[in-house]
């Protein structure tokens, strides 16, 4: 088992550890597993945090899997995940299948809301962008023509909407309620597209 694999099950099994922790654990220096935790964060695998508990000088820092990470182990989660989507679209219908995301999302957000101090910052989205991406997204900010965007990278249930594409109403609702502003989906990873893209517009 090579050393990149032996790190994600170890952070499977611990939940979170730091360079040191790891290191210890598998016997390798700090310095590769550091090597390959940067590259596990540019893939979107791992997320880490600062830990500065009874810290001096330079912090510590926390890792753990991201939604993503976790989708590398074996799981029968998709397959369940995508027969419950699809009996859902067969009693109900599309139209309802949609309104039943819409409802997820608001939920979503409702679970994720920003304190008053982010509501109220000029870096409101920025907070948005963040949380998104703790929870398995892959999502930056972008003005593209004088408009404003996010743009994800990785869809977290890929497998179900590429079948079921009303699930990206759920992304469409949870960023409008967070955002308090009309989105607009101009791309889907879903449809073949290589992102998935949402318009951010004032609210009328």
């Amino acid at each position: 088992m090579n050393t990149k694999t032996r790190i994600l099950n170890t952070l499977l099994i611990k939940q979170e550890a730091s360079v040191n922790d790891l290191a210890e654990e598998l016997g390798v220096n700090g310095i590769s597993i550091r090597h390959h935790l940067k590259s596990f964060e540019k893939d979107g695998l791992v997320v880490s945090r600062e830990d500065r508990q009874g810290q001096v000088g330079r912090p510590k820092f926390i890792y753990s899997l991201s939604s993503l990470g976790l989708e590398q182990f074996p799981s029968s989660y998709i397959e369940f995940s995508s027969i419950m989507v699809e009996q859902l679209k067969k009693v109900f219908g599309s139209e309802k299948l949609r309104e039943f995301f819409q409802e997820v999302g608001t939920d979503f957000a409702d679970r994720n809301r920003l304190d008053r101090r982010q509501r109220n910052s000029p870096k409101r989205l920025p907070y948005i962008v963040e949380n998104m991406n703790e929870q398995g997204y892959i999502i930056e900010e972008k003005l593209i023509d004088g408009e404003t965007m996010l743009v994800n990278y990785h869809c977290p249930y890929y497998y179900i909407s590429a079948e079921y594409p009303e699930i990206c109403y759920l992304d469409q609702t949870m960023i409008e309620e967070l955002c308090d502003c009309t989105v607009e989906i101009s791309h889907t990873i879903s449809q073949g597209d290589p992102t998935c893209t949402f318009i951010i517009k004032k609210k009328k």
